[in-house]
């Protein structure tokens, strides 16, 4: 038997279990998968075929990842802000994914089984994240996922959701008409506060936006006043944020942005019973009380300021609360902020917001769409879609094409 270049590759298809494109033509690589693959910190990431794990640890899932959330704090660290992080090279992105498990480690604390919907977050510094075909993740950061939930929204809940919930839970004491200031920026973990805020807590939110679309979707979200930042002017902001604020003082300023935006919020809290938390991944509470902030305050006059409330506001910036969800040490706290977020979505009680989806082979336009802030949620990708024929896509087009039809009928 003469064997051709197809018969070869038919023969290679009954051993392995995915396939990649090569040179035009399909070719199967045994136990491999696709995954997006970070080389070096600041360099574009690069579709590759990376190895299959054979062997699970006992308290290792593995995961097919249908979507992955692509985070602020995912392009950082690809475009090498954050170098302290030290994150092991060759790196996979991605801490926040859904998907359906497929086999299973020894230890199964959690009674999952084979074909269970699942949502999973692991460790942004995790190398090891959920942009690939199938990921091996810890039994402690994966979560059931009703069917009435879809996976998609599911994917971008787990982590600004959850840190807010844990936040006004556990730590702050939210209660219904309580006043807070919430900054948002184009990553979703202020969205997430203000949704969970506004929808379950019924908190009046001061939002405190980066960018007007952001401004627009949080006063859609129910924020009870927006305030926009204007091309960093700063001067600006406070008066901004001094109008909305009257006379009143806020109970917590959460913020999820950084730039020091704390320094500026602090005369806006409560000096007396008041708190500053910040939820930004990037924070450094060792320097944050001394650091420069990114921006300029507003001079003011000593006599303007009262000498107790300076006193409380340097008590705030002392005591300035930093929250992670990942990083909570108790683990059953952690497991229980993401099961009760499950739970209300699946009521109903809250959202998440999908500002655009990208199909696996598009990352470096979706890494790019966050660097430009056209995003006002989060930004997702279809895993399990490696070219731009998706069916997301393919339906899109349908409807496109439909509409220009309908035109054209009426013309």
């Amino acid at each position: 038997m003469v064997l051709t270049r197809s018969t070869v590759l038919l023969k290679l298809c009954k051993y392995t279990l995915k396939t990649t494109k090569h040179d035009g033509l399909r070719v199967s690589v045994r136990f491999a998968h696709r995954a997006a693959v970070l080389r070096e910190a600041g360099k574009p990431v690069a579709l590759e075929t990376v190895k299959k794990v054979e062997k699970l640890k006992n308290d290792e899932v593995r995961v097919k990842v249908h979507y992955c959330s692509l985070n602020t704090t995912d392009v950082k660290i690809i475009t090498g802000k954050h170098a302290e992080l030290n994150v092991p090279l060759p790196f996979t992105p991605g801490h926040e994914f859904s998907g359906e498990i497929v086999e299973i480690g020894k230890d199964n604390p959690h009674h999952f089984n084979r074909g269970d919907r699942v949502v999973v977050m692991n460790d942004l510094q995790d190398p090891n994240g959920g942009l690939i075909s199938e990921a091996v993740v810890k039994n402690r950061d994966v979560w059931t996922v009703p069917q009435s939930v879809p996976l998609k929204e599911m994917a971008v809940l787990p982590y600004g959701h959850g840190t807010a919930l844990l936040t006004f839970a556990l730590h702050c004491n939210l209660k219904e008409n309580d006043l807070i200031l919430i900054t948002a920026g184009p990553a979703g973990m202020g969205l997430a506060a203000i949704d969970l805020a506004v929808s379950v807590y019924k908190a009046k939110v001061i939002a405190v936006c980066d960018t007007e679309s952001s401004s627009d979707l949080v006063r859609e979200k129910g924020a009870h006043k927006v305030v926009s930042m204007t091309k960093n002017n700063f001067t600006k902001l406070y008066k901004n944020v001094q109008d909305a604020m009257g006379d009143k003082k806020a109970k917590v300023a959460y913020d999820a942005v950084g730039k020091g935006l704390l320094h500026l919020l602090a005369d806006f809290v409560d000096p007396t019973n008041g708190q500053l938390i910040s939820v930004d991944p990037f924070f450094n509470a060792a320097k944050f009380s001394t650091e420069v902030p990114e921006f300029e305050r507003p001079k003011r006059k000593e006599k303007e300021a009262k000498a107790n409330e300076a006193e409380g506001k340097a008590k705030l910036i002392q005591n300035v609360r930093h929250f992670d969800l990942y990083e909570y040490p108790d683990l059953d706290t952690y497991r229980q902020m993401i099961a009760d977020t499950i739970e209300m979505r699946s009521e109903g009680m809250i959202a998440g917001h999908i500002s655009k989806i990208f199909p696996l082979a598009k990352i470096q336009q979706a890494i790019e769409f966050i660097q430009q802030k056209q995003c006002t949620g989060k930004v997702l990708i279809d895993v399990q879609c490696p070219d731009d024929d998706c069916p997301e896509g393919k339906e899109k087009k349908a409807k496109g094409k439909e509409g220009e039809e309908k035109k054209k009928s009426k013309d």
